[in-house]
């Protein structure tokens, strides 16, 4: 099966898809992906199945692949997404979200409820009335702070709301012309970008409100992915697709714009967060025609622009979707 072609990334995004107090959290970001000796989620996935007529499909349960080399099935999870009559889907998977940490994995139930689970331990269940009815599952996405403790839940169109993963209690949302980017470094605030705008982003508490608003200069606004400090002011953006620009909120300035070393050739970086001081972790795939999707984890240090590698895997060679941890 040549089934290469069809691997595609759920990335966690909302919507458009198109300092001492700031030490401490920063700090903490740190501790929390200081990985233990206990293991954790690398990335989901779903299987991959070919039809009769030769069309590729997801099929099966999804898939939590672990750093340690195990397979759990994800066994109360819906794979296929609900339309808005309650139907399944042939080609489309319900979300999938994993941790920074790889401790949480947020998904659809197979009786419809937002569900958190912890790798090994209890499940939280979200209230039923989270998501308003006859919403079609492909049209949300879910998003999980690194160490998992809030969990955004977008719909597309629609509001994003954030949920104390450990109560499964509201916490606020978003203004319906906002779209979640992602959360801070110590995940205390989220970043958002405002529907039909270029660069223009905004940095709210877990309530939703606005605390910063700012238009990117053209320097740092035509890139991406963005991500937010811990310090809840400084924000890093992927530019030209190799290098990385620091853009500070308060003076407006662009602190740096430095080629990133070691990213791999025609590689795509899907995921970029501050995992601490100066660090940044990105996360970047490479597709290929007649081998596995391979993923590279990057570390960078944006104050003196070194790059190590932290991880890298092959994603399962029969994977119709995958969603990596992140962080």
């Amino acid at each position: 099966m040549n089934g290469m072609k069809k691997i595609r990334i759920l990335v966690a995004l909302a919507a458009v898809l198109a300092a001492v107090p700031g030490a401490q959290g920063t700090a903490l970001a740190e501790q929390k992906h200081q990985r233990g000796h206990g293991d954790s989620v690398r990335y989901a996935s779903a299987k991959a199945c070919v039809k009769k007529d030769g069309s590729i499909v997801p099929c099966g349960t999804w898939r939590l692949v672990t750093h340690h080399g195990k397979v759990i099935l994800l066994r109360d999870a819906q794979l296929r997404a609900l339309d808005q009559k309650g139907k399944p889907m042939t080609e489309a998977t319900a979300p999938v979200a994993v941790s920074g940490d790889g401790q949480k994995i947020a998904y659809f139930r197979k009786d419809g409820r937002l569900a958190v689970r912890t790798l090994h331990g209890e499940v939280r269940l979200l209230p039923k009335d989270t998501l308003p009815a006859r919403t079609a599952q492909h049209d949300v996405t879910l998003q999980l702070s690194d160490d998992g403790a809030v969990l955004a839940v977008a719909v597309s169109p629609g509001t994003t709301q954030l949920f104390a993963t450990a109560s499964a209690t509201r916490l606020g949302r978003l203004a319906e012309d906002r779209y979640l980017l992602g959360f801070s470094g110590d995940g205390d605030q989220v970043l958002t970008g405002a529907t039909g705008t270029d660069g223009s982003l905004g940095v709210h508490d877990l309530s939703g409100r606005v605390l910063r608003q700012v238009t990117l200069p053209d320097s740092v606004a035509y890139g991406g992915p963005y991500a937010l400090h811990a310090d809840g002011t400084t924000i890093a953006s992927l530019v030209s697709s190799r290098k990385i620009a620091v853009y500070d909120l308060l003076s407006g300035k662009v602190t740096g714009n430095r080629r990133i070393k070691l990213l791999p050739r025609h590689g795509t970086v899907h995921k970029l967060d501050w995992t601490g001081a100066k660090q940044l972790t990105l996360h970047v795939s490479q597709h290929f025609e007649k081998a596995p999707t391979k993923v590279t984890v990057l570390r960078h240090d944006v104050k003196s622009a070194t790059t190590e590698v932290r991880d890298t895997y092959d994603v399962l060679r029969d994977t119709f979707v995958y969603a990596t941890c992140g962080g």
